[in-house]
């Protein structure tokens, strides 16, 4: 189950959480920016926050399709098998190895199962434990979002009933009113006006066959029903339903998202307050009248009103609101100019906080034939400081105690030079130890020819992968430039992997030519070593 969860985790880190977390926070300067701005029209308000909310599945939806800009490249390691240095403290992990190696002396070697991470962090347990976090966040936001969706296809069947169960208004003067006021707006698709519950409030649903939904007390007002029908015609001329079902679902995909929720509650409150605006300054009503009707119908209704549904009386919308924004804009009415500007704004907004947040994350799928270093360029220059610094104190103790009682038995010991430059240090070994060390310095070179033949035929591989790529031509490049980077990236990293295990080769050959050396000669020697001098470099053991 864990595992499970761990690879759900990564999947979804850069894939959805990413997106996420970058469209948290430009959402939120652009949702203070706009709580600031007093003086704009509601209608702007609207539009503008609905583009907001929009661009989180946006982002989602477009990041594969869009090039990294900004975010990290992070590739998806293929499973490599060869070997990596770690300092002694991985020594447990030794399993294949012969047993002369003498710990404590020189590094391990053990198998690697990924090429993606370094080596000093393996088996980081912090970061399966954030993965599986992710992972169990991840599968319970999306059952919060099944609930939800659930809620919301109960509110469309709730609408279907509701529809279906309306009669229809027999009563000619208001339907005459209704085309007439539709001819007004510009509205030319057919509306049905049905009579509503007893008790019920005034509202419009349905995309394609739109529907008017009004209670008997308001078809018997001519006066009221005609602010009434211009306000929910308003709301069908600007498919205010499909916009409200595409916000209902936005919530419902991201319920576990306190800004989402924010957003969509005022989202609806500027659903009714830009089209109240709309309906004083087409002087469909005066704003008296209109603010006593808004008064009457704002009273508890017995009927819940669907999220999906467009309502005169939204539940989520205070009256004082709705009156002072009918005191502030009900003589501004908006120019064909103003309005196209705000189309344009409120997409423009809605692409930019999504493509920004799309181009936050980029998975580069590594290409199937090309090799991955098994460990980083970091990782192998700290091991040559590493390897030397690896013994704790209770080792050196038992390495001397040994040393000892081997130099009082036999009266004989040896002194070894390791490691170079400042790392240098002469330490005094029994013949035992001596051997040791060359066998182990012996399959370190091994190790690192191995390492230099594997890198060689990876840079061969992409050297064919480079030949393939250009017959393809110029405009094949032009369309695929990630691939072609990353390719040239690839090959950097092996050709600078390549000179580092050169290097490392060839001090493993030279200290182990010099640990012979001393051997040799102190072997040769009458009695060994009766006595011994100062440290160069580094300490005497």
């Amino acid at each position: 189950m864990l595992e499970v969860l761990k690879e759900i985790g990564n999947a979804t880190v850069w894939a959805f959480w990413t997106p996420v977390v970058v469209w948290t926070g430009l959402a939120g300067v652009a949702v203070l920016v706009l709580r600031r701005a007093r003086g704009l029209h509601p209608t702007a308000g609207y539009r503008l926050r609905q583009a907001v909310l929009l661009a989180l599945p946006v982002s989602i939806l477009a990041a594969p399709w869009l090039p990294a800009v900004w975010g990290p490249v992070i590739w998806t390691p293929a499973v490599s098998t060869t070997a990596v240095l770690t300092p002694t403290s991985a020594a447990p992990a030794l399993g294949s190895l012969p047993s002369m190696l003498p710990a404590g002396l020189a590094p391990s070697i053990v198998p690697s199962q990924s090429g993606a991470v370094e080596a000093a962090s393996l088996s980081a347990p912090g970061v399966d434990i954030v993965a599986i976090l992710l992972g169990s966040a991840t599968v319970a936001f999306v059952l919060l979002a099944v609930a939800r969706l659930a809620t919301v296809t109960a509110d469309l069947r709730q609408l279907r009933r509701l529809r279906r169960m309306a009669p229809p208004v027999s009563d000619p003067a208001p339907r005459r009113m209704l085309c007439e006021l539709a001819g007004q707006i510009g509205l030319r698709r057919p509306v049905a006006l049905l009579e509503g519950p007893p008790g019920g409030a005034p509202l419009t649903f349905g995309a394609w066959r739109p529907v008017v939904l009004v209670p008997r007390v308001l078809l018997d007002s001519p006066g009221s029903l005609r602010t009434v029908l211009a306000h929910e015609l308003i709301h069908i001329r600007r498919a205010d339903y499909l916009w409200a079902l595409l916000d209902s679902l936005t919530a419902a995909a991201f319920a576990f998202h306190p800004l989402v929720w924010l957003l969509r509650r005022s989202i609806e409150r500027g659903r009714e307050t830009s089209c109240d605006a709309e309906v004083l300054a087409r002087g469909f009503a005066r704003p008296k009248p209109y603010a006593e009707l808004l008064a009457h119908t704002h009273t508890p209704s017995q009927f819940p009103i669907p999220a999906v549904a467009a309502s005169l009386s939204a539940p989520s919308l205070k009256l004082k609101e709705r009156l002072e924004t009918m005191k502030n804009f009900a003589h501004r009415r908006l120019t064909s100019r103003q309005r196209v500007g705000i189309v344009l704004g409120a997409g423009l907004v809605c692409v930019v906080i999504a493509v920004a947040a799309a181009c936050a994350i980029r998975t580069e799928e590594e290409p199937s034939a090309m090799l991955e270093p098994s460990h980083s360029l970091e990782a192998l220059s700290e091991l040559e400081i590493e390897q030397h610094q690896a013994l704790s104190e209770l080792e050196i103790e038992q390495h001397q105690a040994t040393v000892e009682r081997s130099h009082q038995s036999q009266g004989r010991y040896f002194t070894i030079t390791r490691g170079s430059g400042s790392s240098r240090y002469i330490y005094r070994a029994t013949e035992e130890d001596v051997l040791e060390v060359l066998a182990r310095l012996d399959l370190e070179m091994e190790y690192l020819r191995q390492q230099m033949n594997e890198t060689e035929d990876g840079l061969r591989e992409i050297d064919s992968m480079e030949g393939e790529l250009m017959s393809k031509g110029e405009e094949y490049f032009r369309n695929n430039p990630a691939e072609v980077i990353a390719l040239r990236r690839e090959k950097d990293h092996l050709r600078d992997r390549l000179e580092l295990l050169k290097t490392m080769r060839t001090e493993r050959m030279r200290e182990s030519e010099t640990v012979k050396l001393e051997y040799e000669t102190q072997k040769r020697m009458p009695g060994g070593l009766p006595s011994i001098a100062g440290p160069i470099g580094g300490p005497v053991f």
